[in-house]
This record gives C-alpha cells, structure tokens and sequence, in this order.
C-alpha cells in the first residue's frame, strides 16, 4: 500500500466585504475538511498501523516509539508517558517489542524479588534481583546480596551475587546447564580492594599449579610451584636468568635474616636450635674473596684466615673457643679455649681416642684404647720424647719392658775381652751428681742423682779402640733452635654497602600504529635497568685473631732449621743396658 496523497485546499475567494470573505473562507475550508480530507486521514492512520515499523517523533511534547506494527496502536498518549499494548504488561513481562517500564527486570529502580522467593526459580527472565536471607538458594558467603541473572533459556543460565551488606566486597557465581540439572554451588572470586589486597583465602588448585610473580619493568619472572607426582613446593627467583644478581631475600619486621643466591645461602641472624647438615661444612673465604664465619659448600676462591667461635659466657663475649685456620697452604690451625675449666676431649662410647700426624707416611701417633691405656699408634714405630724434649719424670707402678724375645734379636755373642774390659772400667766410673737445671732452680735444696758420665763411658770404649757410637748403652741427640717472630692471625672487618648495578634486559612490549593504538603485535625491546644489591666489602680495618707472639722452634736438621739456628747436640745412657753391661763382666 502506498502512502495516500493529499488533495490541494480549495481556493479561497477573494474578499469583498469583510463578513462576506470571512464566511466564504470557514465555510470552503470545513467543506474541505468534512468531506475530502477525512477520508484521507482514515486512510493514513490504517497505514501507520498496519506498516510503519518504528516512529520516533514528538506529539505535543511527548516522545513515542513504536517498534511493531501489532504494537502501534494510539491507544492511549498522555503528557510524558505511554501505556496500552505497546509498553510491558508487568515488570518481568519478556513479550517481544514492548516498551520495558522503570524497573523492570531490577534495571533503573530497585532490585527485584524473585519468584517464590527463589533464585532457582527466576527462569528466562533475566535482570537484578535480591538475594537475602528471606530467600531461597542464596550464596552462603554473605547473608544479603545482589543477584545478577542472565538467562539463556529457562533451564540454562549464569548467576552473579555481590555482597551488598557488612564486611569484603565479595563476589560469588553459579551456573545452571541444562534441563534437569542442578545449579552448581556458589564459588568465589577473587576480589581485591582499593589497595590491591584480598581478604580471602586462596587456593591455586590444579594439575602442576604455579603462581608467577612478573616484574613488568625487567621481565623477571619468579615462580612458586608444585610438583604433582612429588609432592614438591618449589620456589624459583629468576629461572630465565635474566638479572645475574637475582636472590631470594627472608626478611621479618624489616631485618634481613637470610639471603639465598645462586652461589651463596647467607644467614645475617642467630641460627637458633639444631643444625644438621648433610653435606660439608666450610669456614672460610667466601666466593668474592671475603672471610666469612660459616660457609657452606666448596665456594674457596683465595687463601685467608678462617674461624669459627664458641661463645657460652658473658666474660669471655667474643669467643669462648676457638678454631682457627690460618691463611696460605701450610698455615697453622690453632683450638684454643679460655677459662680455667677443663680442655675435654672425650668419646662417650667405648673408643679408641687417637691423636695422628702424617698418616701419609708410617701411622704415628697417640692412642689412650677404651680402657684408658696410653699407647703409640704404631708397634715399634716412635719414641716417646726425644733428645730436645725429654720428659721430667715418669711416674709408673713398675718398670718398663723391654722385648727380650730370641725370635727379635741375631748374632747373639759373648762379650769379646776389650768389651770385657771396658765394662770392668765402666763400673768404676759410677759416681753421684746433681742436675744444673734443678741447682739454678732449687739451689743447695737440688737432690742427688747416681749414674755415670756419658762422656767418660765412651772415652772408655775409645780407649780399647771401640766405636762408643756402636753400642746401643751410648745415645747422641741433635737438634737447631731458633726464635721464631709469628705474626698476627688477623681478618677483615666487613661491612655492608648498596651500590646500583645497570642491566640491560629484553622485555615485550606491544606494537603501535601511527595513532598510537596496539596492533596486536608484541616485539622485544632492549631496556636499561638499575638494580640496586648489597654487598661486604672490606672496611680496611683488621680484627686479631690471634696476637703476634715469638715462639722457641727447634729444628731436626740444619736443613729445616732457619739461618743463624743455634746447634745442640746432648749424649745420654740407657741404663738397662749399662746395668746388663756391666754384670757380665763380673
């Protein structure tokens, strides 16, 4: 149907009188108006009903739409509203092409209730509804909220509720899948508030989980992970290695307690209960050159003085034991202890305690076995004492044994007559002393001794024109002595300092148009970045170990010994055989 034409309006007589003009114009224009035009506005209203599909315009200051030709009835128009078939029938009426009230489906007033007062029940009809304790199947989380229901049919559908009442934005959500389905409870989101935080707790509850920790500036990406078939939690600083100095930092109320690095574990706090440790344990210089108390693992880079301190008292505070290794190949080691209390070294268990020295050669050394015995390490192997250290005296509840075995000794002889004659002069030459030592020590108090000469008895043997230093009676000991200057057993005192170390990184950054906008595209950016580590350094100051000393060193041969060492020789006698000696020529 097309859109019917107007007629033109009649034309208007000319006046003549003014009465006479005016009646000839009212009456054409109501015999126009009576009879042709309105027909034709019949015949236009039939075709705004029937075809027009949308009509915005405004009627006396009213704004109508009309989006059916089943709707577009002009039934009734009333100042600043619209009602009758073309506006909803209720606030949840669905019928397509209806104008929608203010509030309807919970938009632009308030909330709505839901059927039966159950959000199981809302069906198809989409829209904000209350969730609060006087209905059905709301979220557990909160006691009141606000329900977003968004429909695909009546038997599948998306539900959000925020909490709209005391305590942390929340937000909780549920699904329906299908007819005969039961919704699924209502899970929640993770919110966080207006500083970044969440009050929640959170589970990352997946097959491998992890949680990524990315610096955006340095594209450092740090991990915390677990392991599925292991059970394992793994934290992980830095795996792409993209900052070399990257570190895992423990830190409580603003103090570092522990820093763990790619090469190093630093404790800067007490290490409190027990410590086991599997692996070696090193004190020693750590992998930048400086002394450290406690390293663990081989991280030795340079020679310096190691320790490590016992303190247990308040008197001695800075260290109550000690050991010490000095610095370079042949350094000393010193365990040291203060106090007047005793020096134990002790085994709990019945065992040997052995004091060894160059086990790379024969096995000598000092034994006290498990019932108290003190012996050497070796048969037959090492003296006990020797010429330049002698013992005072030796106190025993009877006399030494010496092997007399047969199977031990060969080309057993009698004493041939110059032997035998020495021997009758060897008797003679018994005769009663005093010890210097014991004289400038105890003056006319010093005690007599009885013995021979050791000189006289080998002068003795030379005059029968024997070897004196053939026969085992005669003893010759020698040695070099030397005062030695030891310096001091120092390490450097450290500090810690900040410095700024600048990295260039690789990060992604997005590709832009000509306007500025993201295309999409992502692309590698080189970026300059400063990082900011704490480091020891050296103060230049020294703490002392152990104080510089002089000390009296003897020497086994002018080899050994330093240039300007003083010779020493001293002969000696062994009794036992003297004795034995001297009764066979009787």
């Amino acid at each position: 149907m097309s859109i019917p034409s107007f007629s033109a309006f009649p034309e208007i007589p000319q006046r003549s009188t003014p009465e006479a003009d005016f009646d000839a114009k009212m009456y054409a224009l109501f015999q126009h108006f009576a009879t042709t035009h309105r027909q034709e506005l019949l015949a236009f209203i039939q075709f705004l009903e029937n075809n027009v599909t949308a009509i915005e315009g405004a009627i006396n200051g009213v704004t109508i739409g009309l989006t059916h030709p089943a709707a577009a009835k002009f039934t009734s128009l009333a100042a600043d509203s619209i009602s009758g078939a073309a506006v909803q029938a209720s606030p949840d009426d669905a019928t397509a092409g209806r104008l929608m009230k203010v509030g309807a489906f919970g938009l632009g007033g308030n909330a709505q209730t839901p059927p039966n007062n159950d959000l199981d029940q809302i069906g198809a009809a989409g829209g904000l509804y209350y969730g609060d304790g006087a209905q059905a199947n709301t979220p557990p989380q909160f006691g009141n909220s606000l329900v977003l229901h968004m429909p695909r049919n009546a038997e599948i559908w998306t539900q959000i509720a925020i909490n709209r009442g005391a305590g942390d934005n929340r937000i909780v959500t549920r699904r329906k899948t299908g007819a005969g389905a039961a919704p699924t409870p209502w899970s929640e989101l993770v919110v966080l508030d207006e500083s970044g935080r969440t009050a929640q707790n959170v589970e990352i509850r997946n097959s491998g989980p992890f949680l990524a920790i990315t610096d955006a500036d340095t594209g450092v990406k740090h991990t915390l992970s677990g392991n599925s078939t292991a059970g394992h939690l793994y934290i992980k600083t830095d795996p792409a290695e993209n900052m070399p100095n990257s570190a895992l930092l423990i830190e409580t109320q603003g103090v570092r307690q522990m820093t763990v690095s790619r090469n190093n574990v630093e404790f800067t706090a007490p290490i409190k209960g027990e410590l086991d440790c599997w692996g070696p344990v090193r004190a020693g210089v750590g992998a930048a050159g400086a002394n450290a108390l406690m390293e663990i693992g081989p991280g030795r880079t340079a020679d310096g003085p190691s320790y490590l301190d016992l303190i247990g008292d308040t008197v001695y505070h800075n260290y109550g034991a000690r050991i010490i290794r000095n610095s370079g190949e042949n350094g000393s080691t010193t365990f040291s202890a203060r106090g007047s209390g005793n020096f134990n070294i002790q085994s709990e268990e019945p065992a040997n305690l052995v004091l060894k020295t160059d086990t790379r050669g024969v096995d000598r050394g000092a034994v006290i076995d498990p019932i108290g015995n003190l012996r050497p390490s070796s048969d037959n192997a090492q003296s006990c004492g020797s010429g330049s250290f002698r013992w005072s005296q030796v106190y025993a509840a009877s006399g030494t044994i010496n092997t007399s075995d047969a199977r031990t000794k060969t080309d057993i002889q009698d004493l041939d007559a110059a032997e035998h004659r020495v021997a009758m002069v060897a008797k003679s030459l018994l005769k009663k002393y005093r010890i210097r030592d014991a004289v400038a020590e105890k003056g006319d108090a010093a005690r007599w001794h009885f013995g021979v000469i050791a000189q006289e008895l080998a002068a003795a043997f030379e005059a029968e024109g024997l070897d004196p230093w053939r026969y085992g009676v005669l003893c010759w000991d020698e040695w070099w002595s030397a005062e030695v200057e030891i310096p001091a057993e120092t390490t450097p005192i450290m500090e810690e300092v900040e410095e700024e170390i600048t990295h260039i990184v690789m990060v992604e950054e997005p590709v832009l148009d000509e306007h500025g906008a993201p295309t999409g595209e992502v692309q590698q950016v080189e970026k300059e970045v400063v990082e900011r580590v704490k480091t020891q350094v050296e103060t230049g100051e020294l703490e002392i170990l152990m104080e510089a000393r002089t000390e009296l060193q003897t020497f086994a041969s002018a080899e050994d010994a330093p240039e300007g060492a003083e010779y020493h020789n001293r002969q000696g006698v062994r009794y036992d055989e003297l004795f034995a000696f001297i009764l066979a020529a009787l």
